[in-house]
This record gives C-alpha cells, sequence and structure tokens, in this order.
C-alpha cells in the first residue's frame, strides 16, 4: 500500500513540476520571440525614416539638350563661354559626388543585416542596391498583402525574412527586409535549452519526489504500524483478564446449589480480573486521547512538594504491604501543570518503585531544583534493568523481563502514560538503572516563580 501510494505521490510531484516548467517555459519563449520580432519591426520602420529621406529613391529626370550655332567673330567668346561651362560642369559633378558621399554616409547607419528593394507597381524589383536574393518570395504577393500587413513573415527557399512596405508617389513600393537567420538561430537554442532544462528536472523531480515521498509517509508508515501493534497488544491485554473472568464466571454458573461461600476464590478472580479491566481501559483511554490531542491539560501554577508530599503519604500503606521503606527528601518547588495528571505521573513512579524494589528494600523520593527546573526523582534498590531494555521502557506494553508481568499489577502502559505526561507539562522523564543496581526514574519540569 505505501510503495503504490508513494509511487502515485511521485508521478504527482513529477506531473507538477513538469506543468509549471511548461507553462513557465512556453510563455517564456513567446515573450521572448514577440520582443525579437518587436525589436527587429521598431528596426525596419526606422530603416523606412531613414531611406525616406534619401535622394537615391527619387527618380531622377533629365535636361532638355540644347544646341547653337556659334559666330565666327565670337571665337573667343566661345572658347571663354566653353570654359565657362567646363567650370560649371565640374562644380557640378563635385556637387553630384557630395551628394553621392552624403547618401553613402547615410546608407552606412542602417544594420549590415538589413536590406532595401524598390518595387514597380506589378511588384517586379527595380532596384536591389544590396544585391540580395530572395530566392524563393513572391514579392508580387508581399506587395498586394502589404495594404492589410505593412510588416510581414516571409518565407523563403533558404531563409525567412521579416519585411515593411511603404507606397512610394510614382505607385511603387519600398520594401525594406532583414533576414530571420539569427534570431531563429537564438530561438532554436532557447527551445534546446528548455527541452534540456525540462527533461533534468523532470529526472531530478522523480529522484527527488521519490525521496520527499518516502520521508512524508515515513512518519504516517510509523504511526500506523505503531498503532496496529498498540491495537493488538490491547486485544491481548483485554483477552486475557476476559478469559479469565468468564472461566471463574462459568465456574460460579455450573451449580445454582453452590453457595458463593464455598465458590469464594472463583469469585474475588472475577472481582480482580474487573478491576484490572477498568484500569487498562481507563489507560487506554487515556492514550488515544492523547494521540488525538483532545487530552485537555488544566494547566495552573501549583506547589509540586506539596503534591509530592501527599502521594508519598498516600503511597505508605502499599509500602507497608510490600514490607519495603518509604522515603523522601522534599524542596519547595512550585510548577505549572494539570494537579490530577501530575499526581497520576507520581502515582505511576512511585508503585512501579515500590513492586519492583527488593522484598525489605528502600524506595526514595527525592524533589530539587536546578536553576528554571524542577527535578523529581524515584529511586529503588530493585533488580534494575538491562541497557538494551531501558531503550523501550517507556513503550506501551512493553515489559523488560519476566518480573514485570501482571503478578505485579501492571498494565504496561503506566511509564507510556508518565511519559506522555511529562512532555506535555514540558519535561522530560528519563531511567537510569543497571542490573542487580536498582533503578531511578527522573523527571525534570518548568519551574514557576515562588509567591512573595
Amino acid at each position: 500500500m505505501f510503495q503504490r501510494a508513494r509511487l502515485v505521490l511521485t508521478a504527482s510531484y513529477a506531473a507538477a513540476l513538469v506543468l509549471t516548467l511548461a507553462g513557465v517555459g512556453t510563455g517564456s519563449y513567446f515573450l521572448i520571440q514577440n520582443d525579437l520580432n518587436g525589436e527587429i519591426d521598431e528596426g525596419l520602420r526606422t530603416a523606412i525614416r531613414e531611406l525616406d529621406a534619401l535622394d537615391v529613391l527619387q527618380t531622377p529626370t533629365a535636361a532638355p539638350a540644347v544646341t547653337a550655332t556659334p559666330d565666327r567673330g565670337d571665337d573667343k567668346k566661345d572658347d571663354d563661354k566653353k570654359d565657362d561651362k567646363k567650370d560649371d560642369d565640374k562644380k557640378d559633378d563635385d556637387h553630384d559626388d557630395d551628394d553621392e558621399d552624403h547618401n553613402t554616409a547615410r546608407l552606412a547607419i542602417l544594420s549590415s543585416d538589413v536590406f532595401y528593394l524598390v518595387l514597380d507597381g506589378s511588384g517586379a524589383v527595380v532596384s536591389n542596391p544590396r544585391g540580395v536574393n530572395l530566392d524563393g518570395v513572391d514579392l508580387a504577393v508581399v506587395a498586394d498583402k502589404s495594404h492589410d500587413e505593412p510588416i510581414q513573415q516571409v518565407r523563403g527557399a533558404s531563409a525567412n525574412y521579416r519585411m515593411a512596405l511603404e507606397r512610394l508617389d510614382d505607385g511603387g513600393y519600398l520594401v525594406v527586409g532583414r533576414s530571420l537567420r539569427l534570431v531563429e538561430h537564438q530561438l532554436q537554442t532557447l527551445r534546446l535549452v528548455f527541452v534540456s532544462g525540462g527533461l533534468i528536472g523532470l529526472g531530478v523531480s522523480l529522484v527527488s519526489g521519490f525521496w520527499l515521498a518516502g520521508r512524508t509517509l515515513g512518519p504516517i508508515r510509523r504511526a500506523l504500524e505503531s498503532q496496529r501493534q498498540f491495537v493488538s497488544d490491547a486485544s491481548h491485554e483485554l483477552r486475557t483478564p476476559l478469559a479469565i473472568a468468564k472461566a471463574n464466571n462459568a465456574l460460579l454458573l455450573d451449580d445454582p446449589e453452590v453457595t458463593i461461600e464455598s465458590r469464594l476464590d472463583q469469585a474475588e478472580a472475577v472481582a480482580a480480573e474487573l478491576d484490572h479491566l477498568t484500569v487498562l481501559v481507563g489507560d487506554l483511554t487515556t492514550l488515544a486521547r492523547a494521540d488525538e490531542g483532545r487530552a485537555n491539560l488544566l494547566l495552573e501554577p501549583l506547589d509540586f512538594a506539596e503534591l509530592t508530599e501527599e502521594v508519598v503519604r498516600d503511597m505508605g500503606a502499599l509500602a507497608d504491604v510490600l514490607a519495603v521503606r518509604l522515603t523522601s527528601e522534599i524542596s519547595p518547588a512550585r510548577v505549572r501543570g494539570d494537579r490530577a495528571r501530575l499526581r497520576q505521573l507520581l502515582l505511576i513512579l512511585v508503585d512501579n518503585s515500590l513492586k519492583y524494589a527488593s522484598e525489605g528494600g528502600n524506595v526514595h523520593v527525592r524533589l530539587t531544583t536546578d536553576g528554571a527546573r524542577a527535578e523529581l526523582s524515584v529511586t529503588d534498590d530493585g533488580v534494575g534493568i538491562a541497557p538494551d531494555d531501558q531503550k523501550r521502557i517507556f513503550e506501551r506494553f512493553y515489559r523488560a523481563d519476566s518480573e514485570r508481568t501482571r503478578s505485579k499489577g501492571g498494565t504496561g502502559l503506566g511509564l507510556a502514560i508518565g511519559k506522555w505526561v511529562a512532555e506535555a507539562h514540558g519535561g522530560r522523564i528519563a531511567v537510569e538503572s543497571a542490573p542487580g543496581k536498582g533503578t531511578t526514574f527522573r523527571v525534570r519540569l518548568p519551574r514557576v516563580e515562588e509567591r512573595g
């Protein structure tokens, strides 16, 4: 189940990332393409404005030829006039050269990759100063579309072009264009980058998604496994006292003529198991509410020393029954907590130590303060707990050894509840023990200031 869920989460994560990359990549691509086309179009418009101002686009008119017969007596004058005419022609040539140089300078501002053509009214080429080869381009069609599309993208045999057209006074067309080879190469590189990045992103998303899904499902899996184990253990714990009570009850009902006095052992066994069931169900309910976050704590400042003394006093009777000496050393300490839950924590620790102390042994309860913390320790001189068992001593239904059985009256949930109570109050609980050297449970809780 979890493997399938992990694969589904991985696929979902990868699909979301791919869709995001595809959307961002596609949007970026078209924005860049539009920006490049807009830049080219603006350059073509600028080129048209520059070319409109050049004299080379004007059709020159031929001057009429003038003839005259000179007089013989005027040869000298005619020679002088011829000389003057040569000077004027030379000046005109110089002026034409200046205009040509000026036009050349004006043309020099056009980008080298911008070309221009002059077409007649039918779309035939009249002038192609830069000798551009527009193989595969039907300029007549381009000219015909110029009324609706002043700037067009035209497909040629070997290249594509961006062309701007302007109608001339004589009915022809001025065409300014630019090859799109460089732009298309840039866009192709951009597509390659986006596709490669997308594939790399997909691979990374699959690997990272699989890892993240595992990290996400890990706590859920552990929680479910813990819950299953908890239900299994609870079922086992409930089944045993129910079976005992049922068997003893059957003996009581086996012979209606038999008096209770003669079957008192069976009646006491039923009562004991029912008491055990009551405690077990109460503990299970407490832990279930804690897991669901519904075990509301009534936190208030309280005298933890007074509460500890009260529990030690109340547990004195049990210590006497078990032939264990219960002593205490209690310093003033106030904490903020739930009185009922903290009393439950104290009862669990003292009861546990009394049951596992050696016969005729000692249990010592000590409450001290250490800076901002109050430290409670409960020590017994019993059999102790092995190091491996100490790691699991606070787990639900865990029993460290054969000594920790129902014969000691426990449900296997006491220390788990104690751990929850301590942590719910912002504290910690720990165990220190060694086989044959007794056990000490320590609880550290945040203190509050003493009342003046």
